[in-house]
């Protein structure tokens, strides 16, 4: 095997996102459960948090610890809120209010088409996107 074949993926995400999100998860849980989750030392992670520059195989087991974690909750409302006010950016505020409930409802029957029942954030989608303009949170 060559040289190059060894060596870790290419960084997908920004340090700054890893970071944040490693940050959040630390002050939720422990410094030590998330190091054992990732799969580095506590030190390491310490590091990482207040601002150290990660080696190109701890940034790869941050981004796999990140996408794991992440599918297990799922994404949050507000990501997707954001997400769709980005995607109808030149849209009217209605316009794009009924763009997040067409994604909502796409969604949710993409779930029921597969006889499954559609998960919480599919839930909160669906909430967010029929209360009314002056009516979301």
């Amino acid at each position: 095997m060559s040289r190059t074949a060894a060596r870790p993926a290419t960084a997908v995400l920004p340090v700054a996102l890893l970071r944040d999100a490693v940050a959040r998860e630390v002050a939720r849980r422990s410094l030590r459960g998330v190091a054992q989750d990732v799969g580095i030392s506590p030190n390491g992670l310490r590091n990482f948090v207040n601002g150290a520059v990660p080696r190109p195989a701890t940034r790869a087991k941050l981004e796999r610890w990140l996408g794991r974690n992440a599918a297990e909750k799922g994404p949050s409302l507000g990501h997707l809120v954001r997400l769709v006010e980005e995607l109808s950016g030149e849209f009217a505020p209605d316009q794009a209010a009924a763009l997040g409930r067409d994604i909502a409802q796409l969604v949710a029957s993409t779930y029921e088409r597969r006889h499954r029942p559609p998960p919480r954030w599919v839930r909160e989608l669906i909430t967010h996107y029929r209360a009314g303009p002056g009516k979301r949170s």
